[in-house]
């Protein structure tokens, strides 16, 4: 009996004990975040987009007569130079053809002399009749027959000069002709393709060899009516070559002044210094074209705003809470954004942290409040 008291008090003992040392509450977690404040400043409109590599110039070339290729001279790749020759089309019928009319001015030239010498006797010859009618030794027939044989000598040196033009033109065409059967590059570049193969038959319907030129090169985009207005001719722009893992500067040199019809775009040009040829015609480009400046725009750092089903909100910290709000934007940089709605200039947001934490939640500052750089 003694046993069984002893046991139940033992018991209350340890229960007693218990509810005197109650265990410490577990302190409340904080998320911890870094915050930036709403800053003012002015902020560049960048149009981000696309484009197709070109080459500055381009010559499709096509040999100006019908002819049969009778040797190619350069091959893809090859680099020419203006007026080089690239390819040659049988030529013997053109090469007859200046044969004889070079003949012909020779024959032109020489009936020129011969008029020339038959002026100068009929000049002389109607010096003495004159002066044997002044004597009145011959009759006024004679003297007038003597006037005659002049002008006809006259007539006769004007007609063989005529004559000589119309050869030496004749000779010229004829030349030209015979050049046309030699196809050469109007400008200096690279040989970007060959059409034909010696012994076919070429025509100026039929494109032969393309030259390009790849000193520099052009990147083409279009630009929407709302932002052409703001593109200039000389703006410097940064242009990234994908496949080559670069970016280059390059200079808007043409806008055009007139829209697709069917896209309503407008057609920009940027040209890239490529005096390495890395760049080829084909590539893509992208680009950030400047389009105009917001001044005086709040603005966030860009990791501030979090983009859900196409509405974008913020953090704002107030008393150490955080106070989700829904902001309309603006420009979007890559380290800033204009922020048009929600916020205004000075507030606190959460910069770091604000994927982890819910409206109305406490939270930690372990980054004191400072301005977004641009």
């Amino acid at each position: 009996m003694k046993y069984w008291r002893f046991i139940l008090l033992l018991v209350l003992v340890v229960a007693l004990s218990g509810c005197g040392n109650k265990a410490p509450a577990a302190e409340e977690y904080l998320p911890p975040v870094e915050t930036a404040a709403a800053t003012v400043s002015d902020l560049s409109h960048l149009l981000n987009t696309t484009g197709e590599v070109i080459a500055s110039e381009e010559a499709a070339i096509a040999p100006k007569v019908t002819g049969r290729v009778s040797s190619v001279n350069v091959s893809v790749g090859d680099r020419v130079n203006k007026g080089q020759v690239l390819l040659a089309l049988e030529s013997s019928e053109s090469g007859n053809s200046v044969a004889q009319s070079e003949a012909a001015v020779g024959i032109a030239r020489v009936n020129v002399l011969k008029a020339q010498q038959a002026l100068a006797d009929a000049e002389k010859s109607h010096q003495r009749v004159n002066s044997l009618y002044q004597a009145q030794a011959v009759s006024k027939a004679q003297w007038e027959e003597s006037e005659s044989a002049l002008a006809s000598a006259r007539f006769g040196l004007q007609l063989s000069e005529e004559q000589l033009r119309q050869s030496e033109a004749a000779l010229a065409s004829a030349r030209e002709n015979y050049g046309n059967y030699s196809v050469t590059s109007p400008i200096a570049g690279h040989v970007a393709s060959i059409n034909i193969n010696s012994g076919e038959l070429a025509s100026p319907q039929m494109t032969a060899v393309t030259v390009v030129n790849m000193d520099k090169v052009k990147v083409k985009v279009n630009v929407s009516e709302n932002a052409i207005t703001f593109v200039k001719t000389g703006a410097e722009v940064p242009v990234s070559i994908d496949s080559l893992e670069k970016t280059v500067t390059g200079a808007v040199v043409s806008v055009g002044p007139q829209s697709d019809p069917s896209t309503r775009a407008f057609p920009v040009e940027i040209v890239l210094n490529n005096e390495q040829q890395e760049i080829r015609p084909g590539m893509v480009a992208s680009l950030k074209l400047p389009v105009g400046t917001s001044k005086g725009a709040v603005s966030l750092p860009a990791d501030a705003v979090i983009e859900r089903d196409g509405l974008y909100y913020v953090f704002v910290l107030e008393d150490n809470i955080a106070r989700e709000k829904q902001v309309t934007t603006g420009i979007i940089t890559d380290r800033l954004v204009e922020i048009k709605e929600g916020v205004t200039e000075g507030q606190t947001v959460i910069v770091n942290g604000n994927r982890l934490v819910n409206d109305g939640q406490k939270v930690k500052v372990v980054q004191p409040a400072g301005g977004g750089q641009s």
